[in-house]
């Protein structure tokens, strides 16, 4: 009867080991998924916010855009302007009358103007691409890092 007990016994602790075996490989899956569902929604999660930095991205790109042709129509404009009095000063009566000098003042005031703008221009077209090799410089980063 010894060896029925033992052959039993030893059938009964190879079944709790199954079922322990079963327990702890149910208990891992559990964790697994649990897991792979945590990382799906950090995945959603990050997709939405992409997304979302995207469109601001665009819409200041476009901001940005809208600002530079605003401010080359606006010098243009001025360039213009500044132009068109020149060639009427050239038209019109001669520097030795003092309205033709102060013409003439005002010459030179709206030249130095026009040196000044031409400054400005150049200094904002620099600022331009300085902003957008920090946009490129960002939107590397940023898919770089996988964020």
């Amino acid at each position: 009867m010894a060896s029925t007990d033992s052959s039993t016994s030893s059938q009964i602790s190879t079944v709790a080991a199954d079922e322990h075996k079963r327990s702890v490989d149910d208990a891992f899956l559990n964790k697994l998924k649990s897991l792979v569902e945590r990382l799906r929604f950090e995945n959603a999660t990050m997709k939405k916010s992409l997304d979302i930095e995207r469109s601001e991205g665009r819409a200041l790109k476009a901001q940005y855009e809208s600002t530079i042709r605003n401010l080359k129509t606006e010098y243009k404009k001025k360039e213009d302007l500044l132009e068109k009095q020149l060639r009427s000063l050239n038209r019109t009566e001669k520097p030795e009358d003092s309205f033709g000098s102060n013409k003439l003042v005002e010459l030179k005031r709206l030249t130095t103007e026009i040196q000044s703008l031409k400054a400005t221009n150049k200094g904002l077209q620099e600022k331009i691409k300085v902003s957008t090799l920090q946009l490129r410089w960002f939107k590397f980063e940023y898919f770089k890092t996988g964020k």
